[in-house]
């Protein structure tokens, strides 16, 4: 028989059985965690939100105070270990409150701790109707302060002053309201916090949103005639020879240069089987129409390098403008020039004409304009029909992907924010809805040699 004292103990010990359940609300998505103890040595672990974790099996154990680990969850096989590995979430301290009969869990997702307790959950009985419903945690002021220091660590952020601090505190806290507003919408993807968390949306837009029309060209001449194809399938150039690594425009509102630079790429590759790197920092430096980091577009960068007689490679000529966000003098030398164009071709200026894009990309990528306002925050899913049709930025879509049952369909678009932005550098963009004004100013290069 035991003695009173061990008994003492061994109660103290028993590991937390039954089923324990916990909902949070985080930035305008629910996660949702059950732990379901089975037994002293194995539980039961269900995860949905920022990830889905469905582990039936998992061992774990309990030091009798509070702490809960799970002890294979560093081991490759484990899975716990295998169903988060690759992904931006990890799960940390796990501990039980006895008093109050809570598990809480400490998790972090792209680095932002994440705390979620979870309430023990009797089963329905005669008596009862239903089981009771979890309560709905929010996040507090104090975890949101947590949040950015957490993201001055993770983006190795460092500001001047206090003042610049309580600024960019500010930024981020308004960012996460508008993070939580376009999670809510049906109609926008998925966002999160991200590198440009710390920025006003007008900010944003000064830095990184370079698009600026000249009318003359957008409008000069007749869309491409292209032949439509209705029966035209899913294809994805990533991974083919047309397509060059995504590219990091940094703080310099020259993605306009970005965009033509890479379309040039492309419909270099496609006439010559060569895929070159070539110079957006010789465009947004020497192209005199437009304006450097301060904007521009695709025509009249194209028509810089017509004139100009051809473009160099990005390893004579190197991007410079994004550290700085300062336009640069030219240096381009005729001599260094490797590949040349001879004009370009409108694809699709209007929504209506989108289905010519469908067709074109069956060819090639296209250099496309877009509304990115609400790109700023990210991470993805399919921006779609709450997308703003006011354009403001340019980049390249390289894919179109279309559902399973073949009554929808995305574009695949490749960004110039790094890798580190959206997924892998790219978005994803509905298609036929003309989202984000896809359709609105979407062009490819003619003429395309080397030089």
């Amino acid at each position: 028989m035991l003695s009173a004292a061990a008994a003492l103990v061994t109660a103290y010990a028993a590991p937390p059985l039954g089923k324990y359940v916990g909902d949070k609300s985080i930035l305008g998505a629910s996660i949702h965690i059950e732990i379901t103890g089975t037994s002293a040595t194995v539980c039961d672990i269900e995860m949905s939100g920022a990830e889905t974790i469905s582990c039936p099996s998992e061992t774990w154990a309990y030091d009798g105070k509070s702490a809960i680990t799970l002890p294979n969850m560093g081991t490759a096989g484990d899975c716990v270990h295998d169903k988060l590995a690759g992904t931006p979430a990890s799960i940390g301290d796990i501990t039980y409150d006895s008093t109050a009969n809570t598990i809480t869990v400490e998790a972090k997702f792209v680095g932002i701790p994440i705390t979620v307790v979870l309430d023990h959950q009797t089963d329905a009985s005669a008596f009862s109707f239903a089981i009771a419903q979890p309560r709905v945690q929010v996040v507090t002021a104090e975890e949101k302060r947590s949040w950015f220091e957490a993201f001055e660590k993770q983006y190795a952020k460092s500001y001047e002053s206090d003042e610049e601090r309580a600024f960019r505190l500010d930024a981020f806290l308004a960012n996460l309201d508008l993070i939580a507003a376009r999670n809510a919408d049906a109609g926008l993807g998925v966002h999160f916090i991200n590198k440009f968390a710390d920025l006003t949306p007008e900010e944003f837009k000064a830095r990184y949103l370079g698009y600026r029309p000249k009318k003359d060209l957008l409008f000069a001449g007749e869309e491409l005639d292209v032949p439509l194809n209705a029966s035209a399938g899913s294809v994805d150039w990533r991974n083919s020879k047309l397509v060059t690594p995504v590219k990091d425009q940094g703080q310099c509102g020259s993605c306009w240069a970005f965009s033509a630079t890479e379309q040039i790429e492309t419909n270099v590759a496609l006439a010559t089987g060569k895929l070159l790197s070539l110079s957006p920092q010789q465009i947004t430096s020497c192209d005199k129409v437009d304006d450097g980091c301060n904007g521009g577009n695709t025509e009249s960068a194209y028509a810089y390098i017509k004139k100009a007689g051809g473009i160099e490679a990005s390893s004579s000529y190197p991007y410079s403008s994004g550290s700085r966000g300062k336009t640069g003098k030219c240096h381009s030398e005729s001599k260094e020039f490797v590949a040349t164009i001879g004009g370009f071709k409108s694809v699709s200026k209007k929504g209506s004409s989108e289905s010519k894009m469908v067709s074109q990309i069956q060819k090639s990528p296209i250099s496309v304009c877009v509304d990115a306002e609400a790109w700023q925050t990210y991470r993805h899913g399919i921006m779609g029909k709450s997308c703003g049709k006011e354009l403001d930025h340019c980049v390249q879509a390289v894919g179109y992907q279309k559902a399973a049952n073949g009554k929808s369909a995305y574009w695949i678009v490749r960004n110039s924010w790094n890798t580190d932005w959206g997924v892998d550098g790219f978005i994803y963009v509905e298609a036929g809805i003309n989202a984000c004004g896809i359709a609105k100013d979407a062009t490819i290069v003619t003429g395309a040699s080397l030089a």
